[in-house]
């Protein structure tokens, strides 16, 4: 069977962990997410220049699981669709399946939901940091959906 990789995408607290989990439950894919590399280190996840150093090394997982025959979820936020088509390219380079999920939900939930899940860091990334990452995030568009073997819009409400 030839394995699957899911880049997930949205704004922090729009529930990309959410649906990574479920993802990992019902298919099986191993889960390689930055912000558990992040806090498995000690650091804030707003510490983003370590946060960029770590990467490489998370990223380098990808292809060896996909190699292996393994399907991955791939949660790094992935806020640009350069970040995007770096994750990708890992996935044609290992002959695998890709599917992008983009998580779109209302700033004020992304908001609550960071408080709420608490954290070192989570009051500046609840505040100036998703502040100014509605501006950064780049929404994926109709032609970068189609660079994917599927693509899935997932738009939660506020209620």
């Amino acid at each position: 069977m030839t394995p699957t990789l899911y880049v997930l995408t949205g704004l922090p607290g729009s529930g990309k962990s959410w649906h990574a989990r479920q993802i990992v439950e019902t298919t099986g894919a191993a889960y390689v997410a930055m912000d558990h590399e992040v806090h498995a280190r000690g650091l804030s996840l707003v510490d983003y220049e370590a946060r960029f150093a770590l990467q490489p090394e998370v990223e380098a997982r990808i292809p060896v699981l996909l190699d292996a025959g393994r399907s991955v979820v791939a949660e790094f936020g992935s806020w640009t669709r350069e970040e995007r088509d770096r994750l990708r390219s890992l996935a044609e380079e290992s002959d695998a399946r890709t599917q992008l999920w983009f998580v779109d939900a209302p700033l004020e939930l992304c908001r609550e939901r960071i408080l709420a899940r608490g954290g070192m860091g989570a009051q500046e990334l609840a505040g100036a940091v998703l502040d100014s990452s509605r501006d950064l995030f780049e929404r994926p568009s109709s032609d970068e959906a189609a660079q994917y073997g599927s693509y899935r819009y997932i738009g939660v409400s506020a209620s």
